[in-house]
């Protein structure tokens, strides 16, 4: 799916979050059900009776809108419980699928310092600049993605460094 970004810990944490506001919910409608599903009339009269009735119905239909919406909340957390672990084993999976990439990447090497202090200092900053690119996005990109860009990066720098060592020691 194009543009789906989850975070399962974060997920987690509002399943954790949901299901104490839930417990929360139940109790309150517990205390309100003792007292407002059975009510004793104001007066001995008939209208009395049938006002304590009509408040009694309402009371009851109250209390089993309360327990759907209790269902619905329970579902809910289920689900997004279970859609937190799916999307934490497929992250762990990708990670692990991409062990082999980050080991090649992690082993390619850049070229060491040339000597020459403005040279050196430009490949320098333009690894930082790299870096700032690459960093504001990490907590949303997938480590398919980090692999593939950490493999790319190292390459461009390594053939933008060749390429600008050669023309430098051939005297441009």
């Amino acid at each position: 799916m194009p543009g789906v970004i989850a975070a399962p810990d974060l997920m987690a944490t509002a399943a954790t979050d949901l299901t104490t506001i839930g417990s929360s919910l139940s109790a309150a409608h517990a205390t309100a059900a003792a007292s407002t599903v059975t009510l004793l009339p104001a007066a001995a009269d008939e209208v009395s009776a049938n006002i304590a009735h009509l408040f009694e119905v309402h009371a009851q239909d109250y209390q089993g809108l309360a327990g759907r919406a209790e269902a619905f909340h329970q579902q809910f957390v289920q689900n997004l419980t279970a859609g937190a672990g799916a999307y934490g084993r497929t992250e762990a999976a990708s990670a692990a699928a991409l062990q082999p990439a980050n080991a090649i990447a992690s082993s390619v090497a850049l070229p060491a310092a040339t000597g020459n202090p403005v040279f050196d200092a430009f490949i320098f900053g333009l690894g930082q600049i790299i870096l700032f690119i690459q960093n504001p996005f990490l907590f949303i990109l997938s480590p398919i993605i980090n692999a593939v860009i950490n493999i790319v990066i190292r390459i461009i720098i390594t053939i933008i460094v060749t390429a600008i060592s050669q023309g430098i020691t051939s005297g441009m």
